[in-house]
């Protein structure tokens, strides 16, 4: 039994995963329980896309056309920005990224709750084997091995944080500032807290839930806004977080032109952590608006990185290391002779 991993990242993928971003993955488990079962998992986040399938032997006719049905869903060709890898190479980029070594934000804390809820979906979908069971149970545990036993979550740890460190860096201080969050997810959630903590002087939350945004602006002593008066709250805000899990944007150009003729000449500062994006690219263009990207937190993202070399190598030594692990027993399962993961251990050493 084959694993075959597919990978659309922020490392190499921008109009693909965007695309992939606004598939719902339980369209994706079903086209795949739909070729006949085969195990899979589907792991989606902002910055990633990523399809893990343990091919059984009947599976390779329909494995052949996945990446032209998952294009169709996506509308969008996205063979070109794929990374394929397989077995020994396949687990050791999922432990990697349940590690938070290959995210954007070095040792992230988010993804691997990220990559517990896409192994509980799959399985829920009956999509879940032996194999793929093991997989993302020993991925969990070397995700909680790094962070346990490394430094690699230290510092900045996720994408809010350094978009609130993105925000002081324009302003100096975000004392007395006002922030608007669009969104009530976790991400709009670690936001405001990044926020809060800086400083900020008024924090408002819209949602296209009201329910949503009134339960977390009121956590932070924020105020709600309703959808519907988006175009007014961005007039008052000074910089803007926007995590929405929309399919397509939720602040055009048209909104944010009627909002600067209401500011009397003050800058707006638009930091778009959502994926797909939520800010229309056009928005950049305007006078007195600054647009950042998930992209743009990169320059942040290096100088942690400098900071935690040592960390991040004790933690890819782990990754390596459970990762040969898992491989010995996986090759032992395909040999009709299987080993304990005890004895797995000791044949990779």
């Amino acid at each position: 039994m084959k694993l075959v991993a597919l990978s659309w990242s922020h490392r190499r993928s921008t109009a693909a995963r965007e695309a992939l971003a606004a598939v719902p993955v339980e369209r994706v488990l079903a086209e795949l329980k739909a070729c006949g079962g085969p195990e899979a998992v589907v792991v989606s986040t902002c910055n990633r896309f990523e399809l893990y399938v343990a091919e059984a032997p009947g599976f390779s006719p329909c494995a052949a056309r996945l990446l032209d049905r998952i294009s169709d869903l996506a509308g969008a060709r996205v063979d070109d920005e794929v990374e394929v890898r397989e077995d020994a190479a396949a687990t050791a980029h999922l432990f990697s990224v349940a590690s938070g070594l290959d995210s954007l934000i070095i040792g992230e804390t988010e993804i691997l709750g990220q990559v517990k809820t896409a192994y509980e979906a799959a399985k829920a979908a009956g999509l879940t084997g032996k194999r793929l069971n093991v997989l993302f149970q020993r991925a969990l545990y070397v995700g909680k091995k790094v962070r346990a036993e490394t430094a690699v979550a230290a510092g900045a740890s996720s994408v809010p944080s350094v978009a609130v460190q993105l925000a002081e860096s324009i302003f100096g201080r975000l004392d007395g500032k006002s922030a608007l969050i669009l969104g009530a997810g976790a991400m709009a959630e670690l936001s405001a807290k990044h926020l809060l903590a800086r400083g900020v002087g008024r924090l408002a939350v819209a949602n296209r839930t009201w329910e949503r945004a009134y339960a977390l602006a009121a956590r932070f002593s924020g105020e709600a806004v309703r959808w519907e008066a988006l175009e007014a709250a961005l007039s008052d805000a000074d910089v803007v977080v926007s995590s929405t899990g929309a399919p397509r944007a939720v602040v055009t150009r048209v909104m944010v032109e009627a909002a600067l003729r209401r500011r009397g000449g003050r800058s707006l500062f638009l930091i778009d952590i959502a994926m797909p994006r939520d800010v229309e690219e056009s928005v950049h263009e305007l006078d007195g608006v600054f647009l950042y990207r998930l992209e743009d937190l990169e320059s942040i993202v290096a100088k942690s990185l400098s900071q935690r070399a040592e960390a991040m190598a004790a933690a890819r030594a782990i990754v390596e290391a459970k990762a040969a692990e898992f491989d010995a027993w996986a090759r032992s399962l395909s040999s009709g002779r299987e080993l304990s993961l005890r004895h797995a251990e000791r044949a990779a050493r």
